[in-house]
């Protein structure tokens, strides 16, 4: 079965803003469909959100490029190995963020995708959580001490450690000295999926 089958009613929210609906028929995918169809309905309310907020900022050029489809597979691949609906929604928020148009410098949008599908569901509920610990106004100029008391909703100190390991690891965040710091990728991610200062 093509697993994009089940994304069919979300890509279709995007036809006003140029998305051919003869070529999204063509479009196919190897993947899990359940997994597909789950993500979807994370996807259309995305979409719509988008379509209602962000209209003026689409990039009409990108959703109608290669790009856009080979992101559309990879955003259902990552959805996968997704083990909570709260990671399920994160990346099809950040698939949805593929379709703005950013300020300079230029995003990597494969790049991050493939990131944020590494990216285990503690992980990203650490990622998330961090811009509620760090500075509000420059979350990319401040740090988490390594041997922080602090902690996200329902993670233990110990689970939280474990999982700013794990996003040192993926180049989301680097050790400098005895605390940790958001990297240009984490900068990439958040602008994605909109989180943090700054952002759209």
């Amino acid at each position: 079965m093509n697993a994009l089958t089940p994304l069919l009613p979300a890509l279709h929210t995007l036809e006003p803003l140029g998305l051919s609906p003869t070529a999204v028929q063509t479009w196919s995918a190897s993947a899990n469909p359940e997994q597909a169809a789950r993500l979807a309905q994370f996807l259309e309310a995305e979409f719509r959100a988008l379509t209602r907020a962000y209209a003026d900022s689409v990039d009409h050029a990108y959703l109608r490029s290669d790009a856009f489809r080979a992101n559309v597979v990879q955003a259902v691949r990552a959805a996968e190995v997704a083990e909570s609906e709260a990671k399920l929604r994160f990346i099809a928020r950040a698939l949805a963020g593929c379709l703005l148009n950013f300020p300079p410098p230029a995003l990597d949008k494969f790049q991050t995708l493939r990131i944020i599908g590494e990216l285990s569901d503690r992980e990203t509920h650490v990622f998330v959580g961090l811009f509620d610990l760090l500075d509000p106004i420059e979350p990319f100029e401040d740090r988490i001490p390594v041997g922080t008391s602090a902690t996200v909703a329902s993670l233990t100190r110990q689970e939280f450690a474990a999982a700013l390991l794990g996003l040192g690891q993926l180049g989301v965040l680097v050790r400098e000295g005895e605390s940790w710091k958001l990297t240009a990728l984490a900068r990439q991610v958040a602008t994605l999926c909109r989180i943090g200062g700054g952002n759209l």
